[in-house]
């Protein structure tokens, strides 16, 4: 067989199994799509660096005595996948992690592209985080232990005030598969 023909061949092999798996999940309630949802990395994390440390191949560090150039190879040693936070576009408010194995990215896509495009995640609820448990320091188990204030009577009259953002539980979800929605 050609080489063109062996592509058209993939090619459609490829988009009979995702149509496949479309109408499959379609009424699955352990796949959720997520639609509208902006995708960061937290700047103190691992995804955070994983997106910068491709670049650093052009970092002169002879004199550090860190070997910047190889810290990308050491973090894909390290870590298969990568989490992002997910903030909705409809509902500010509305926050989860997202999990990404970078080994599986199609068309040379990287970590920084995502939150470039406007993708539906196909995501199973795996567990929870804070924004704080995305940290590089809590990936190395030295995070600082919550310690637990005491109420003020302000929490004893108004009742306590919602803790900060890195305190909060957030969903963490695994993606399964994004791209983009027809019509989207």
């Amino acid at each position: 067989m050609s080489r063109v023909g062996q592509s058209i061949l993939s090619k459609t092999l490829s988009n009979t199994i995702l149509t496949d798996y479309l109408e499959e999940v379609a009424g699955d309630e352990c796949v959720r799509p997520l639609r509208d949802y902006k995708v960061t990395a937290p700047a103190d994390s691992m995804a955070f660096m994983k997106m910068y440390t491709p670049y650093m191949v052009i970092a002169r560090t002879e004199d550090t005595g860190f070997d910047l150039a190889r810290m990308d190879e050491a973090l894909e040693r390290a870590k298969g996948y990568y989490e992002l936070l997910a903030e909705s576009s409809v509902d500010p408010s509305e926050k989860c992690v997202l999990r990404f194995n970078i080994g599986a990215f199609r068309n040379n896509y990287g970590l920084t592209d995502l939150g470039r495009m406007r993708l539906v995640y196909h995501a199973i609820l795996v567990g929870s985080s804070t924004e704080a448990g995305l940290s590089v320091d809590a990936e190395m188990g030295d995070a600082p232990q919550h310690t637990s204030k005491s109420p003020t009577a302000l929490d004893v009259v108004d009742g306590p005030v919602a803790g900060s953002d890195s305190e909060v539980l957030l969903d963490v979800y695994d993606v399964v598969l994004a791209g983009v929605e027809h019509g989207v």
